[in-house]
């Protein structure tokens, strides 16, 4: 078995004081039930306070998964290039065999004073049209630069509201820059995020519209590729999201 970790600069230093610098230590924390956040096949991903921060741990299990936490911490460190805004790495760690990873985890830090945007919507629903500009920015600029996220719904763009309103993308463990199929992948992210917004956060018809212009979607065409692929959604239980 080979074992690493790979630990960011800025963070190296209060992991070693918390005795958080060896993979085997972070990926055998505990994980109480009111701290896991998120559990699929394979993953799950666990709050925890420490090292005088909050942070978030997904650990993988299975070579099926376990590449992610490589291709999450990737994305986390190329995306803010583009100007988009990521929560902070912190760690990355493997353990392969035979070459191929076995189990994996990331190490993420919590974006203060954010929220998920669905849960944002439902505290203030009197201003959900306030976010359509700076998602669709988000959006576009995450499209623009060659990315497909795969679960591109609403509640994986939190909401940080002080000192201004900022979006932040997260959950990019499957998140791809495709050289073909691309305009397929491009389709099937803004469908999510159509059937998140209007299913599911009450946006209308008229708010679609007006998200899709600030996007810069000028092709008919795909506006109503989305829109099909959005009602084959709805007959259907997500599986992410």
């Amino acid at each position: 078995m080979n074992v690493t970790l790979t630990i960011a600069p800025a963070f190296a230093e209060r992991l070693r004081a918390a005795g958080l610098d060896r993979f085997e230590t972070i990926m055998a924390l505990p994980a109480p039930m009111a701290d896991v956040t998120r559990a699929v096949p394979g993953r799950f991903t666990t709050r925890i306070e420490a090292a005088g921060g909050v942070f978030y741990v997904k650990r993988f299990h299975g070579c099926r998964t376990a590449a992610q936490a490589r291709n999450e911490w990737a994305r986390l460190h190329e995306l803010p290039v583009f100007g988009i805004a990521c929560p902070a790495p912190v760690a990355l760690g493997e353990r392969s065999c035979c070459g191929m990873v076995r189990e994996s985890l990331l190490v993420s830090e919590e974006i203060p004073r954010a929220m998920q945007a669905d849960w944002w919507i439902r505290k203030t629903p009197s201003r959900r049209r306030e976010l359509l500009a700076p998602i669709a920015e988000v959006a576009r600029k995450f499209h623009e630069a060659g990315y497909r996220h795969k679960d591109f719904y609403l509640c994986h763009f939190f909401v940080q509201e002080s000192p201004a309103m900022r979006i932040f993308l997260i959950d990019l463990q499957r998140c791809v820059r495709p050289s073909c199929c691309a305009q397929r992948w491009l389709v099937k992210d803004l469908a999510q995020l159509h059937y998140s917004m209007t299913q599911q956060a009450g946006y209308t018809t008229q708010d679609w519209q007006e998200f899709m212009r600030l996007y810069g979607a000028t092709d008919p065409s795909l506006a109503r590729a989305v829109e099909a692929k959005s009602a084959r959604l709805a007959r259907h239980v997500p599986k992410y999201g």
